[in-house]
């Protein structure tokens, strides 16, 4: 028997950062069935909001059309992996909100890209 590393509440978490990408896919998407996400100003992560996260820590969603999964080793790794895509989905937001000339100055890096504290 596989050891269980992922609680109800990261499995929870997991549930709410699919809704908020959903939510954000039918803003910024809505013809696809994917969306994309942020890693840093030059680099797209185009995703589903099909996370899925397993008792054992293994995490699997589709990425450019691809299944990709991750195992994770404790609670923090997963807290981590989190952590991250929820500032992918910042970012993207941030971005899709932004003016169009503000967001390619930032992508030619005549501008910085200056986020928030939190993130």
């Amino acid at each position: 028997m596989s050891k269980e590393i992922a609680t109800p509440a990261l499995i929870r978490a997991v549930e709410k950062l699919n809704a908020e990408i959903e939510a954000f896919r039918a803003e910024s998407e809505p013809d696809s069935q994917s969306v994309t996400l942020y890693e840093d100003a030059f680099t797209t992560r185009v995703v589903r909001p099909d996370f899925k996260l397993y008792k054992n820590g293994r995490l699997t969603w589709t990425e450019s059309g691809r299944t990709e999964d991750y195992n994770h080793f404790d609670a923090d790794d997963i807290r981590d992996t989190l952590k991250f895509w929820r500032a992918n989905l910042r970012r993207a937001r941030r971005y899709w909100s932004m003016n169009v000339e503000t967001l390619d100055a930032i992508q030619n890096g005549d501008r910085e890209d200056i986020e928030s504290e939190e993130e």
